[in-house]
């Protein structure tokens, strides 16, 4: 075949990604990412033939993407080693941090393959933590807030938007916290929502709990502010939301948009605040916050930036046809 026939096929395939991770996330990830002249794939393991459908496309594809970090080779990347997938991406979600620290804490290291990766993190201080790890790590935003043209006004109610997914897990969600504003603030309506296994005990009676919602629009709708108190967190999709929706935030994280509170003395006087606010009339939609949510945490930037990196990637290293063609010049646009 020569060489302009091969340049014209070669110019006619998209970029392939290959997603695998963390399922709630990754499986949002190919619509999230939809483009002309790219084929962004993520398989659910649960239909008999995924798997051989899994592995056929990551031997195909010009890269692969991991929803969640690791130090230790599980199955999935023994099978991208194996194949040869040197391009890959990893990115740092959250609490895989931790069981990454606990492995190294306990004398477990670090494998080099994996360290000679490309490692992406969802929040600054994420990308710190892997860095600690010694393995270098970027911070890429990639988490999106949702699309909210026109956000509802704050309700008339003033309440506090929370969220637990597992009983077992209060303490790093910090609950203790949240119950003992609850309790000192008893004229305030919370909202604890997600939970999905265990059950809470002595809750103060203004403290609604709800379990898992697959829309969370509601909540969001019907609260002042998002109150996260939490203990370790990376990019939280929550956040993102409630400030998309202009809610008030109080978070234990420095983030823009949003009111830093690392004690349960601090969120408490932010609350009342608000509510004294609320109460006037005096308060409005957390502007600052939108502004922040439809700048570089809009669906359509997240899907730009990343893609564009992906590009450069892909490019970085091309094969020997690619290198004849150009490495598929104009491949790979976005239709945004």
């Amino acid at each position: 075949m020569q060489t302009g026939r091969v340049c014209e096929r070669l110019m006619e395939q998209p970029f392939k990604v290959h997603v695998h991770g963390i399922a709630d996330f990754s499986r949002q990830i190919p619509d999230l990412l939809r483009a002309n002249g790219w084929q962004v794939r993520n398989h659910d393991l649960r239909r008999g033939t995924a798997l051989l459908e899994k592995t056929s496309d990551l031997a195909k594809c010009d890269l692969a993407f991991t929803y969640g970090g690791r130090v230790t080779i599980g199955k999935f990347l023994a099978a991208a080693r194996l194949l040869g997938k040197d391009k890959l991406v990893m990115f740092w979600a959250g609490s895989d941090v931790l069981y990454a620290r606990d492995h190294v804490a306990q004398g477990g290291t670090v494998s080099r393959w994996i360290a000679e990766r490309i490692h992406w993190a969802s929040s600054p201080w994420i990308a710190e933590e892997v860095r600690a790890l010694g393995i270098s790590c970027e911070y890429v935003p990639f988490n999106w807030a949702p699309a909210v043209p026109k956000p509802s006004p704050l309700p008339e109610r003033f309440s506090v938007l929370t969220y637990l997914p597992d009983a077992s897990r209060a303490s790093l969600y910090g609950v203790h916290q949240i119950l003992e504003v609850a309790r000192a603030l008893p004229r305030t309506s919370f909202v604890l929502v997600g939970l999905r296994q265990g059950r809470l005990a002595q809750v103060p009676p203004n403290v609604e709990v709800h379990g898992w919602a697959a829309d969370l629009t509601p909540f969001y709708e019907r609260a002042v502010a998002l109150w996260r108190p939490v203990q370790h967190d990376g990019m939280s999709f929550m956040v993102l939301a409630s400030l998309a929706h202009g809610r008030h935030v109080i978070y234990s994280y420095p983030f823009p948009g949003c009111v830093q509170a690392t004690s349960a003395g601090a969120a408490r006087l932010e609350l009342e605040r608000l509510r004294e606010q609320h109460a006037a009339g005096q308060l409005k939609l957390n502007e600052p916050g939108r502004r922040i949510a439809e700048g570089e945490f809009h669906p359509k930037a997240i899907r730009a930036e990343v893609l564009r990196r992906w590009k450069a990637i892909i490019d970085e290293h091309p094969s020997e046809a690619g290198q004849q063609c150009g490495v598929r010049e104009g491949s790979g646009s976005l239709s945004v």
